[in-house]
């Protein structure tokens, strides 16, 4: 981690003095991960093309002003999150949270089923509500601490806690009804 954190220090140092390559490094470092977040939040593979473009045009803007003494994808998923909120608000798209607050066989057979789960996953997921949507994909998907998601949302930890634990008993819910 602490690895990781240099690398793109160095990066970000090298973009500052205007380094292409390094902007192009921390472009195809995140890109994949942010534009799963924003595509999994619009559902619109152009709209997520767009917001995640958006997304990198403004940090690479604001990148002068990163906190080193900080997490970078932290910092990173926040303007995403800004970005996709922009989208719904300019689009006037209703958006409640910013609104409101063994053998072959065997192994074929499994992951038939593996991604049967996936896909029925994936319909639940997007079923639903906005926040609670966003709140399982950072933490499970993206991996984010309750800590980190509080900092992209603005929103207390313990508010997080409460709806991440709420979304998930609803995701269960909604998974064992569909067929």
């Amino acid at each position: 981690m602490e690895q990781e954190h240099k690398i793109i220090i160095s990066l970000i140092t090298e973009a500052l003095d205007g380094s292409e390559h390094a902007c192009q490094k921390i472009l195809n470092l995140y890109k994949g991960r942010i534009f799963s977040y924003v595509y999994r939040m619009v559902r619109n593979y152009h709209d997520a093309e767009d917001i995640t473009f958006d997304t990198f045009i403004k940090c690479f803007k604001a990148l002068a002003r990163f906190d080193t003494s900080k997490k970078f994808s932290t910092w990173l998923f926040t303007i995403a999150h800004n970005t996709t909120r922009d989208f719904f608000r300019k689009n006037k798209q209703q958006y409640e949270y910013f609104d409101e607050e063994h053998g072959v066989v065997d192994d074929l057979a499994e992951k038939l089923e593996k991604k049967k789960k996936i896909e029925k996953i994936e319909k639940a997921l997007a079923k639903l509500p906005p926040l609670d949507r966003e709140l399982i994909i950072l933490f499970h998907k993206e991996e984010y601490s309750y800590r980190e998601i509080s900092e992209i949302l603005e929103i207390p930890v313990t508010t997080i806690k409460t709806r991440l634990h709420r979304a998930r008993k609803k995701l269960g819910q909604m998974v064992c009804e569909i067929p």
